[in-house]
């Protein structure tokens, strides 16, 4: 290509990329690599399959371009970055070694250097690199969670969670911040509830194979035990009922219930996109929704006359969101009936399992703060964990008029 025409390229090239359209501005800057190498064009293509995500080419064509122009700070710092994501450790500590030394207060150059050390373990040297990157700005949400990330693997959880209430006041929305944090506080054992992205990934993960693990691996029975309480509290299961399916998961209790809402409706919520596409396989409820059960429940809906849930408790503690919203959605009457893990004494308690369990006291407590009359409690064995059994309650609560207190 004559240096006229490589100019006419190169020209054009420069005013596709600018105006956005990297595909077309990749091509041209792949033919001035027809000859001797180009070092703009390599520059350039780097930065593009960078910005493409692909991280192969990026560091690769950085790579060439770095050999012509060994102070090419940003390349060095964008194949360190690339190096980084592709697990090459000792590769991207090097670039990113040599971008520090060449511009040493670049804060993007602090921030992945500190991330590539704490990678590798280097956990002290990375601590130090994000109080530096900090020290030049303290608005760096990803900065404060990687700090958070650093101080968990130094076992130092209670400065971990400050750090990440320190990113998510920089950016409330940082969601690697909110889990980050939510699993400090679980290690702290200072949780609530269990947070729903966890719930949703621990079941998501086993939804197809969900029945036949807990049904014969964990001697799962908290959907039996449920329609006994109620034939014991009710009598005969005459139709028809609105149900509401806390938690349903694939539907095990929601079968147990089907008959008794022939004529009205049967509807199920759980926090598991994948378990509710199980759910909607038996063909039995009017309605499925992907949602927290606490969420679902405070909002405006439907009242029902029955609202179920079969070993969805064990994943909050504090009770009380949860109660009152069961208390907003059932009918004047309408029956709760739930299990749930046995404590001795008073209060809940977090499990090594995380789970929680609860005491009778604590259940009485919550329930009439929220005008739920006690009908019934049954002692029961939910499921096995490791092999032994579970002690839990079935419980049956029913509506009253007015709060008791």
């Amino acid at each position: 290509m004559s240096r006229p025409d490589c100019e006419h390229v190169l020209r054009d090239a420069r005013q596709l990329y600018a105006a956005g359209h990297r595909p077309q501005a990749a091509l041209l800057y792949g033919e001035l690599l027809a000859g001797p190498r180009h070092l703009e064009a390599l520059q350039s293509l780097g930065r593009i399959s960078f910005e493409n995500g692909d991280l192969e080419a990026a560091q690769y064509f950085l790579g060439e371009a770095l050999e012509l122009a060994p102070d090419f700070v940003e390349g060095l710092h964008l194949r360190g970055v690339a190096l980084m994501r592709l697990g090459q450790n000792a590769a991207a500590l090097d670039c990113l070694q040599r971008a520090l030394a060449l511009d040493p207060q670049c804060p993007e150059a602090i921030l992945n250097h500190a991330t590539v050390l704490l990678a590798t373990n280097r956990l002290n040297e990375a601590l130090t690199g994000f109080d530096r990157l900090l020290a030049l700005d303290q608005n760096s949400a990803v900065g404060w969670n990687n700090r958070g990330n650093t101080l968990v693997a130094l076992g130092r959880l209670e400065e971990a969670t400050e750090a990440y209430d320190r990113a998510l006041a920089v950016d409330p929305g940082l969601q690697t911040a909110q889990h980050n944090r939510f699993y400090a506080l679980l290690a702290l054992r200072k949780v609530e509830r269990m947070a729903a992205f966890a719930v949703r990934e621990a079941f998501d993960s086993v939804a197809s194979r969900y029945d036949h693990m807990v049904l014969y691996e964990l001697n799962y029975r908290g959907h039996e035990h449920l329609r006994m309480l109620a034939l014991r509290v009710l009598g005969r299961l005459v139709p028809p009922w609105s149900i509401l399916d806390l938690g349903c998961g694939t539907g095990l209790a929601g079968d147990y219930f089907k008959e008794m809402a022939r004529g009205s409706r049967l509807d199920g919520v759980d926090v598991s996109p994948e378990m509710i596409e199980q759910a909607r396989r038996r063909q039995i409820y009017n309605a499925l929704i992907v949602a927290d059960l606490e969420t679902v429940l405070a909002a405006v809906g439907p009242s029902y006359d029955l609202i179920l849930s079969a070993d969805a408790m064990v994943y909050f503690g504090n009770l009380a969101p949860t109660f009152a919203g069961v208390a907003k959605r059932l009918r004047l009457g309408g029956i709760f009936l739930f299990t749930c893990e046995a404590k001795e004494g008073d209060g809940w308690e977090l499990t090594e399992a995380n789970r929680f369990r609860h005491s009778e006291a604590y259940l009485r407590d919550k329930a009439a703060q929220v005008g739920l009359s006690w009908l019934d409690l049954m002692e029961c064995t939910p499921r096995s964990e490791g092999g032994k059994p579970v002690a839990g309650f079935t419980v049956a609560l029913r509506k009253l008029a007015t709060k008791m207190r």
